[in-house]
């Protein structure tokens, strides 16, 4: 009955979606080939007839775990789909011998179409992507759906436990289910009712490459649109003097107009705002302080492993729980701390004083994230099994 009631919402609001659509293409957050290829299932069947593993991540984040799977599993038939302009175009950039496209979004008709027109076997859905329709009509056309580096929000957890039936019947579409963290494994077991294993997250398929010195550079990075304020706040309370240079990453580069203009309208100097897809590492390599975004606002945080192995000092708010055990763990290490978001003086009053520590801790960053990413082959090889 649930599935009856969403379908049937599905097509009662199907044209407020169009309209909403339009609206994001003006906001520069689609464009017409994602609005197309989401809306209309209006894809190049041509080019994905013949290939037989889909990799589906939502965003940039999600499009960093997959590496670990694109170069282990023994399938290479992969096609990449993603949610985000911003992921499409760096998936073009990271795999320029595969195919990348957005997913239809989870109406039943286009999940319909698509499956009509493909071959794939197999689905691994990364992170925390649950669409009813693609995984019941995927299962019923005999495909196996995977869900990689599961992870469920204490707010979905919530929301979903208010519906047990329906989280059952989702978990059952499910072959195979890995976690991310220990919390996950546990609540996406109580919400499924189905074994779910932990090996690891992907996100510490990483190799540490940490330079024996650095300059006095801030970066600010994934920087989201209502956090520009509140950036900008800190960086006026901040002793310039002793400061090389402040980097800004936004986490939507489409945006970045609008963070440098704010820059200027204050008369901020040493600021950089980066507007390329990719080349973060490189930034890291020369930054020596980290703060990072999505932690000022309740989004949820952001991923801090890049910049711990490049040996950068991490800051970050308190809306971090997307990553909370990570961050635990490294503030064990005196790696990285987390500040009250609302205090944007004490942040600024932080970097000042981190600025002129001696952080040099290679070996404890390069036992953190390799002794974490040992047990990730498991993953791939109960995934070329299935």
């Amino acid at each position: 009955m649930l599935i009856f009631s969403y379908r049937l919402l599905q097509l009662v609001f199907f044209p407020v979606i169009l309209f909403i659509g339009l609206i994001r293409i003006f906001n520069k957050r689609e464009n017409f080939l994602s609005y197309k290829q989401k809306i209309f299932a209006n894809q190049d069947y041509t080019q994905i007839r013949q290939r037989d593993l889909l990799i589906h991540f939502a965003s940039i984040g999600e499009l960093n775990s997959i590496k670990f799977l694109v170069d282990r599993l023994n399938n290479k038939k992969i096609v990449l789909s993603c949610s985000t302009l911003s992921s499409f175009e760096l998936s073009k950039k990271l795999y320029p011998n595969l195919i990348c496209i957005f997913l239809p979004l989870d109406f039943f008709w286009n999940v319909n179409i698509f499956m009509s027109k493909t071959n794939f076997k197999k689905i691994l859905w990364i992170d925390s992507e649950i669409w009813p329709n693609w995984l019941m009509m995927s299962k019923k056309k005999n495909l196996k759906n995977i869900l990689v580096n599961g992870r469920v929000s204490d707010t979905s957890f919530v929301r979903w436990s208010k519906y047990p039936n329906l989280s059952k019947i989702i978990g059952e579409q499910y072959d195979l289910i890995f976690a991310q963290s220990k919390k996950d494994q546990v609540n996406i077991n109580n919400l499924f009712g189905k074994k779910v294993y932990f090996f690891g997250n992907l996100k510490f398929n990483i190799n540490p490459n940490i330079p024996d010195s650095k300059k006095k550079i801030v970066c600010f990075a994934s920087i989201h649109l209502n956090e520009y304020d509140k950036v900008i706040n800190i960086i006026k309370r901040l002793n310039l003097s002793e400061i090389f240079e402040i980097i800004i990453i936004p986490r939507h580069i489409q945006f970045s107009n609008n963070l440098s203009q704010k820059i200027i309208s204050e008369n901020l100097e040493k600021i950089t705002v980066h507007n390329k897809f990719g080349d973060i590492m490189s930034i890291f390599e020369r930054s020596k302080i980290v703060f990072m975004g999505g932690s000022l606002i309740k989004h949820g945080g952001q991923n801090p492993l890049e910049p711990i192995s490049r040996g950068c000092f991490v800051l970050s708010g308190h809306f971090n729980e997307n990553f909370e055990e990570i961050y635990l763990d490294l503030e064990k290490l005196s790696l990285c701390k987390t500040m009250n978001s609302d205090n944007l003086k004490d942040i600024s009053n932080e970097i000042n004083r981190q600025i002129e520590e001696d952080f040099h801790h290679v070996k404890e960053i390069e036992d953190f994230i390799n002794n974490n990413k040992n047990s990730l082959i498991n993953i791939t090889e109960m995934i070329d099994k299935c």
